[in-house]
């Protein structure tokens, strides 16, 4: 198996991080994500909600790309598929849905291999949303704020 669709899970950690206040404020705000913006009215477990299902959508595209003979079902993945993600406000506080940066960044990577099996795949609001999660999630990592921005080896700046 090459491909399999991701446990629900998986999508709830992804969107829950995304929907919650980072230091910068939403951590991954729809009105900043080509083809999100009609979400911006969301409440936080609204929009969880809907980015979990843009995600697991595209993951269900992708492997039903890779493997044409099975249905939804029968993909590749858990054994019993929700019809959507849905993200209450209790999941949104939840600890257990609540992983270092550096675990959302994996995930992320996890989730792309899984969901490029299509020839549009980096032309998706699901692709867009996984690299403005990815971006979130390097922002925080552990001495990212104190790190350089820009970064000259001599005093010298530059003119």
């Amino acid at each position: 198996m090459s491909a399999f669709i991701c446990g629900p899970d998986h999508f709830k950690v992804l969107a829950i991080f995304a929907a919650s206040r980072g230091s910068y404020g939403l951590n991954v705000d729809p009105r900043y994500v080509d083809g999100l913006s009609k979400l911006a009215d969301y409440n936080p477990s609204q929009l969880a909600s809907a980015y979990g299902d843009i995600m697991y959508a595209e993951n269900t595209r992708s492997v039903l790309t890779r493997y044409p003979e099975d249905d939804e079902e029968s993909a590749p993945g858990p054994i019993n598929k929700p019809k959507n993600i849905r993200i209450t406000a209790r999941d949104m506080i939840s600890s257990k849905y609540r992983l270092p940066a550096v675990a959302i960044l994996k995930m992320c990577n996890c989730l792309a291999y899984q969901s490029c099996e299509t020839k549009d795949w980096e032309q998706t609001p699901a692709f867009r949303l996984v690299q403005a999660i990815k971006e979130a999630a390097i922002r925080q990592l552990p001495g990212y704020e104190d790190a350089p921005w820009d970064y000259y080896a001599d005093e010298q700046k530059a003119a």
